[in-house]
């Protein structure tokens, strides 16, 4: 009895494999699985199932090929074959679908377009052309993992949301994160997440089709395959829909998500036909035990660590101490007079209340969960009740609004003044520091460098498209890591090796992540690199100074990503400077806000 073929595609986020019968090319097994940056243990525990499955019938014996972009290495380590992805991809389509004419493959990274065409000798199906992804994983299941978290549902539930969307938006088709800047107002201006998880459908099938067939024609019949595509048919449907098809022009594999693997498993009987194999059972499944465990690479460049020594560390944290105390509480009795300021971030809602002597004697700050009214209005009822259990009364003196949302919030409680957060957050940073000469403001999805002289702003730099190198950008790795936001600076103050991962777009980054935790990087040493990839991001995408001496010498600090001491040590360490970080680096914006409101209010 001939041994049963095997195929394992390695991808950047997720492991397929597929058992097939050599005699019916039938497929007899097969596994989908997320690999959380985990990609030899996730191989060894999909080929041990499909040992335990299949031994007996055939006595321990498998022609394995691996392909994906991981796959060459754990072919090397096991001694079996291996194929390009492409070619895998060709050899199942080939043998179940020899109609296709194109092939549209969407991974957790990448997007591929295959154009198919027959052999004019064997009248056997060719992949003619190809076109990939290059810098960019807009149109990939990255792109829906990030807005699925942006709208605060989980990936498995993005589909019955979009199911039941029915307006299209505008949204950018590119990575996740420069998507953000569409999705954001949106959400902020109460749009269905229903229609708003379509729309990211729509940008996907226009990223896809204009971006990366790059006008060549798209004819049919079209295979649709990969993981976003098998476990979300309203994707297919909006493809279908973009590209005009019926329904017999449409080719949806049963088990599209594995097509590769199946494919890779197919090349025993071509490609390897006859070669003969290496891949042993027992050795290979101890290979890829090891193979987890690599010690971390010596070659790679070093990064210095936070602090030399404890001593060292413990000043820093002295110095850099943020606000951790408690609100006086109102007495019975008392009239409390304040000073409301609300800033509607990108992710975040902040409100303070200052009194007349201009002191924060309460403040709020919670991320928008998609409804930043909401949040807000929960907020406010809260505080009001605080006042009213207390027997207190609080007076407020004037309402004032900035941020995203400054005039969503500004209308719906009718405000007395609202104005742009740079000028609130450069008003704010003067309080603390009057003879400021420079502000770096780092949000959920937004920097501000603001560059300050004799008390007057003379230079505003926002970051464009990009949100690589703002809070969001470590908030969804360290969850990725299950990585408190509160653990991060103390995690990655125990970083022995800290990776260096450089200043790149945030869904990419995740192949670097991927390659250092192969490596035998810890958490603490990825986190480490995150956090010091913040600052990198800022003076190459940002800033891009060629002479720091130009930031002047009383530089503050601020935004919610200021919170992390690690972000906070990494710019000192980057700059050489010793910022000046407020207290309630979150709130800055609410704080400038409120100010402005005084002083609006009593001209």
């Amino acid at each position: 009895m001939f041994p049963l073929w095997l195929g394992v595609d390695v991808g950047s986020t997720t492991v397929k494999i597929a058992v097939v019968e050599p005699e019916t090319k039938k497929l007899l097994h097969s596994k989908y699985k997320r690999h959380n940056a985990m990609q030899a243990k996730t191989v060894r525990e999909l080929l041990l199932e499909a040992h335990e499955l299949f031994d007996a019938q055939r006595d321990g014996k498998f022609i394995v090929s691996f392909c994906g972009s991981g796959g060459q290495p754990f072919a090397e380590k096991t001694g079996a074959f291996f194929v390009q992805e492409v070619v895998a991809n060709a050899l199942a389509v080939r043998e179940m679908y020899p109609d296709t004419r194109v092939a549209i493959e969407l991974g957790g990274q990448d997007a591929k377009v295959i154009f198919f065409e027959k052999d004019k000798s064997t009248g056997k199906l060719l992949a003619s052309d190809m076109r990939m992804n290059g810098v960019c994983a807009g149109g990939t299941g990255a792109f829906i993992d990030q807005v699925a978290e942006l709208l605060r549902i989980k990936t498995e539930d993005f589909e019955g949301y979009a199911s039941r969307g029915t307006k299209v938006y505008e949204i950018s088709g590119r990575c996740g994160v420069f998507a953000k800047t569409d999705i954001q107002p949106l959400l902020n201006q109460g749009s269905a997440k229903e229609d708003i998880a379509l729309s990211s459908f729509h940008a996907i099938a226009k990223q896809t089709i204009g971006g990366l067939a790059q006008g060549m024609e798209i004819k049919p019949p079209v295979l649709f395959e990969g993981g976003p595509l098998t476990f979300n048919p309203s994707l297919v449907g909006v493809f279908q829909q973009r590209l005009g098809l019926d329904n017999s022009q449409v080719l949806v594999p049963e088990h599209s998500e594995v097509l590769v693997a199946w494919g890779a498993a197919l090349s025993a009987g071509t490609m390897y036909k006859d070669k003969k194999s290496n891949y042993d059972r027992d050795l290979a499944l101890s290979a890829l035990e090891s193979f987890s465990n690599i010690s971390p690479n010596s070659n790679s460049s070093e990064t210095p660590l936070f602090f030399k020594n404890e001593g060292e560390k413990s000043a820093f944290l002295t110095k850099h101490h943020l606000f951790g105390g408690d609100y006086p509480q109102p007495k019975k009795g008392e009239v409390v007079r304040a000073y409301l300021g609300i800033d509607a971030g990108s992710t975040t809602t902040k409100f303070v209340l200052l009194n007349e002597k201009e002191e924060v004697i309460d403040s709020f700050y919670s991320g928008n969960q998609g409804d930043p009214l909401v949040v807000l209005k929960a907020a406010l009822i809260q505080l009001n009740e605080k006042y009213r259990d207390a027997g207190a009364k609080l007076k407020i003196l004037g309402v004032g609004t900035t941020g995203y949302g400054e005039l969503l919030f500004y209308r719906a409680l009718h405000a007395d003044y609202h104005t742009v957060e740079t000028v609130a957050h450069a008003r704010a940073a003067k309080k603390i520091c009057p003879d400021v000469s420079f502000i770096l403001d780092i949000g959920g999805q937004d920097m501000k460098a603001i560059s300050v002289q004799s008390g007057v702003v003379t230079g505003i730099i926002l970051n464009e498209a990009c949100s690589s190198g703002c809070g969001s950008f470590i908030e969804t790795y360290a969850r990725s890591l299950g990585i408190p936001m509160e653990q991060i600076a103390e995690l990655a103050f125990r970083s022995k090796n800290p990776s260096k991962l450089g200043s790149r777009c945030t869904v990419f980054m995740n192949s670097s992540i991927i390659t250092e935790q192969r490596d035998g990087k810890k958490p603490e040493d990825i986190i480490a690199g995150i956090c010091r990839s913040i600052i990198d991001n800022v003076f190459t995408k940002v800033i891009r100074l060629r002479n720091l001496d130009s930031l002047g010498k009383k530089v503050v600090v601020q935004g919610g990503t200021f919170k992390n001491d690690a972000v906070l040590r990494a710019f000192e360490q980057h700059t050489g400077l010793s910022p000046i970080r407020p207290e309630r680096p979150g709130e800055m914006g609410a704080i400038g806000i409120a100010l402005l409101t005084k002083e609006k209010m009593n001209l």
